[in-house]
This record gives C-alpha cells, sequence and structure tokens, in this order.
C-alpha cells in the first residue's frame, strides 16, 4: 500500500507540473519595462506610435492595445507590430491635449497573460501641424525570427519529459521486482 501510494503521488505531481508549465519553469514573471511615450509623461509633439517593452518576448495571438482620448474617443488606428519584447500600436493623429490612456493585454511566449494601463499627458500645441512622414532607417524587425528564450523553454520542456519519462520506469521497475521471502529454520 506504501509503494501506491507513493506511485500515485509521483504521477499526480508530473501531471500536475505538465498540465501547468508555469509551475515547472521558475523563472521570473514578465513585466512591462518601458513605454514610449513614457508612463506618466507630457509630451508636446504627437506620436505617431505607442510603444511598449516588456522583460519576456511576446507571442504571437492574444494581444491587443488600445490608446484613447481625453474625450474617451480610440486614437489607435488597431495596427500591432510585434518585435521580440517590444509591442507596437500605430496612432491616429492626435487632435486634443490632456491625459491619455494606453490599455493592454498581452500573452508572452512562455502564454504568460499581462494585462494593465498608463496614462500620459499630450500638451496641443495652439495650433496643431499637419504630421509629415518621418522616414526611419532602423531596420525592420524579423519578426519571423525564433529567439534563443522559446528554443531554451522547449529544450526544458522536453527534457523535463524525458526526466519523467524515466521516473515512471524506475518506479514500474521497482514495483514488479518480487521479494525475497525469508525462510524460518
Amino acid at each position: 500500500m506504501k509503494k501506491f501510494k507513493l506511485v500515485f503521488f509521483a504521477l499526480l505531481l508530473m501531471i500536475f507540473t505538465h498540465a501547468n508549465p508555469n509551475l515547472a519553469s521558475a523563472g521570473p514573471t514578465a513585466e512591462l519595462t518601458s513605454s514610449s511615450p513614457a508612463a506618466g509623461s507630457s509630451i508636446t509633439s504627437a506620436p505617431s506610435v505607442a510603444t511598449i517593452t516588456f522583460s519576456n518576448s511576446l507571442g504571437d495571438a492574444g494581444n491587443s492595445v488600445t490608446v484613447t482620448a481625453p474625450n474617451g474617443e480610440r486614437v489607435d488606428d488597431g495596427s500591432l507590430q510585434i518585435a521580440d519584447t517590444q509591442i507596437l500600436v500605430g496612432l491616429k493623429p492626435l487632435n486634443i491635449g490632456g491625459e491619455y490612456a494606453v490599455e493592454y493585454e498581452v500573452v508572452t511566449s512562455e502564454g504568460e497573460t499581462l494585462i494593465g494601463q498608463y496614462k500620459f499627458t499630450f500638451v496641443a500645441p495652439a495650433v496643431l501641424a499637419t504630421p509629415t512622414p518621418e522616414s526611419s532607417e532602423s531596420p525592420t524587425p524579423d519578426l519571423n525570427k525564433e529567439t534563443d528564450s522559446s528554443r531554451t523553454t522547449d529544450f526544458f520542456m522536453m527534457g523535463l519529459l524525458a526526466l519523467s519519462i524515466l521516473v515512471l520506469v524506475l518506479i514500474s521497475k521497482s514495483l514488479r521486482k518480487p521479494k525475497k521471502k525469508k525462510r524460518k529454520k
């Protein structure tokens, strides 16, 4: 009966660990590290994009960023770009001054969901200039490039699975061994 409890506990532990990969990795949780426009800042020139940077790589699905003007109108254009730890959303021209709210819901490459918001203040000029497109000489990030972090996580999970199988095999072998009975003399 004692061996049955041991095997049952080991199986339960393996199933629970594999069912929730966040418990298997004891790494730090992801968090917002920076933003542009910065949280709590006052800006005088209207940005064409809002950028949020996180401590972990982001996944490709399940992400959203909305930017709301002081009058409650959405000023993001809905276009999202993900580049490793950054998410960018295009902005419509900001026409009124005041406090803008940036709300985000992102999923990291490890499957962790982050939900949050921050605010910045736009000080509108007396006369709004017509925005002119700026040329960017920075290279476009390769969005299809697999990151080292996700490869490391994949290898870790495969190693954990192999170790679990090995433990199961060893436990089952120990249960099959017949006990030697001592003979009374």
